[in-house]
């Protein structure tokens, strides 16, 4: 059976990121072969690959030539050699795929201060170079890439690569052939280390699993589904005049008998551009099961100011203050919750041992909340010139640098365990910070996670907690969010929720099992559900293709091994 379930992950996988390394494959290296025979007339009048002094113009005559006639004469031979014939139609569907983004919401994204790292971090790649008699002179492309991209939305072809390239305005694109083979190698690498690295989290529970005791979960009560509570819901207004800040939350309250007095408070927090609907589902799941559930709204990075963002009422996708607000939020939250616990709630609420989940940003927030203090010098470090553009979650991280740097505190001894999942961490805390983090952890994450890459962003930061009790939940086939294609290409979308669709059931069924009995074994000294915290459950309610793992042992050591054998694959 072992075998099995180890040739089943490894045929998943071996399928979808060998699919997915011809996909990236065909669009890296396609950037070159398709800007030079994509340039029409009116384009720039050169295209220069190569670094530095090294370069090799392209003439136009040659371009048009090609585009004309197919002809591929000697200066083009070579750049269409990196293109590899059998990825030619998923090239050239490449070429031909077509995004109606809003302009509006393009040209928003780009004035904004996320916008403006991401244009300068592309525009090491793509340089601008102007010509003269006697000089000429390199420079970062952030501003020839925002004006073909802003020309691009607006034209009625609208944004693909060959549209991009038409309206890039300066004289000579200079695509630095260095920096693009770099990032080639890394997106291959990272590939590689995250096939590497799933595996080795599903041999390490099966390795947990067989050394645990045995359960049969079958005769257990299954958490996934709801249970015996019902429950009331409520919207409370809170008004921090000491920071000039009113927020609200919603309040789930379970309805418990007269003898249960003392019942586990867990507050949720969303992440960037959410409204806590997201998470729902889990609230209810945890009230059903007698837990009292807040879920605030972060008013400076939630769903309504990302829509005011998106509407050019605000230049920022999120105030810089949310990294300071967010935290201070809860803690408002929970003070609030406690003088409603003397005169509403006839002092049920048990707020001296309080969980709390938070997704993405809400996952830094929760950091926060258990000790991690912001690392400036390591955001100095990751956040220049060199940053790391698959990443992208830096995007969001390096804007903490727009704080006074000093020593931020917000630690609250009220919460006793954070579920994170999906975290945003490891440049803003650093290694130092999450060693500040002494709760129990429990850490879901996603093997296809885009934003937050489980290889980039969260596998170290998992091995820097010092907690003893932690456990890492890996969802094969999970995303970050899950985006609407469909709406994407068809311009079939007005708002973020029109764009980002449900998680799979399955997938809720695990965070809904999951965090119960994380919180029920920390937050309401349940230890009966600790055996819900193993490597035999997780193999037992996972279905494919969303595969399950937990392990609870990892450690840097370990991926260190995995990276170097992945390299050496």
């Amino acid at each position: 059976m072992e075998k099995a379930f180890k040739a089943q992950k490894t045929n998943h996988l071996t399928s979808n990121y060998y699919g997915l390394s011809r996909w990236l494959k065909s669009l890296t290296l396609g950037i070159i072969p398709a800007v030079l025979t994509a340039l029409p007339v009116n384009a720039a009048k050169h295209i220069s690959v190569g670094h530095e002094g090294l370069n090799t113009f392209i003439s136009v005559s040659a371009l048009e030539n090609y585009v004309k006639n197919g002809e591929i004469n000697y200066e083009l031979a070579s750049y269409m050699l990196l293109l590899e014939a059998k990825d030619e139609e998923v090239y050239r569907g490449l070429l031909e795929t077509r995004y109606n983004f809003p302009p509006q919401i393009v040209s928003q994204f780009l004035h904004s201060p996320m916008g403006k790292l991401f244009l300068k971090s592309l525009g090491e790649v793509i340089k601008t170079q102007s010509i003269s008699d006697d000089s000429s002179s390199i420079e970062n492309g952030a501003e020839a890439i925002k004006t073909a991209l802003l020309k691009s939305v607006n034209d009625s072809e609208g944004l693909t690569l060959i549209n991009f390239v038409r309206h890039f305005p300066n004289d000579v694109m200079l695509l630095e052939a260095k920096k693009i083979v770099a990032v080639t190698e890394k997106i291959s690498t990272v590939q590689q280390e995250t096939k590497a690295f799933v595996e080795t989290v599903a041999d390490l529970t099966l390795k947990e699993a067989y050394q645990e005791q045995k359960v049969d979960f079958s005769q257990l009560l299954d958490i996934r589904k709801k249970g015996k509570y019902s429950f009331s819901e409520q919207k409370i207004i809170l008004e921090d005049t000491a920071r000039s800040r009113n927020f609200s939350a919603k309040l789930y309250f379970p309805n418990l008998s007269s003898k249960e007095t003392s019942i586990p408070v867990v507050v949720i927090s969303h992440g960037l551009g959410s409204n806590g609907v997201t998470f729902e589902r889990l609230a209810q799941h945890l009230a059903s099961y007698g837990f009292a559930v807040a879920l605030p709204q972060h008013r400076g990075s939630n769903y309504e100011y990302v829509q005011k963002f998106l509407a050019g009422k605000t230049q920022e996708i999120f105030q810089g203050n949310e990294f300071i607000d967010r935290p201070l939020d809860i803690s408002f939250l929970l003070n609030e919750l406690e003088q409603l616990n003397k005169y509403q709630f006839h002092d049920q609420l048990n707020l001296e041992k309080v969980g709390i989940f938070g997704h993405s940003f809400g996952a830094s927030t929760a950091f926060a909340l258990a000790g991690a203090e912001i690392n400036f010098n390591q955001l100095k470090q990751d956040c220049g010139p060199q940053m790391e553009v698959l990443n992208m979650s830096l995007l969001l991280q390096c804007r903490a640098l727009e704080l006074k740097p000093q020593k931020y505190n917000f630690r609250d001894d009220r919460i006793a365990a954070i579920f994170v999942l999906d975290p945003v961490n490891s440049s803003l805390f650093g290694k130092a910070g999450m060693g500040q983090v002494k709760l129990p952890v429990l850490w879901g994450s996603g093997s296809e996670d885009k934003l937050t890459p489980i290889v980039l962003e969260q596998a170290n930061s998992f091995t820097w907690l010092t907690t003893t009790d932690k456990y890492l939940v890996l969802t094969e086939g999970a995303d970050h969010v899950n985006i609407n294609l469909g709406a994407l290409r068809k311009n079939a979308f007005t708002s973020l929720e029109d764009l980002i669709q449900p998680d799979p059931e399955v997938v809720v069924g695990y965070a809904n099992a999951f965090g119960l009995a994380f919180f029920q074994t920390h937050i309401a000294d349940r230890p009966e559900y600790s055996s819900y915290l193993q490597a035999s459950y997780a193999q037992a309610i996972s279905e494919r293709p969303f595969n399950l793992s937990l392990v609870r042992s990892l450690s840097e050591t370990q991926l260190s091994k995995v990276s170097k054998q992945a390299r050496k694959d």
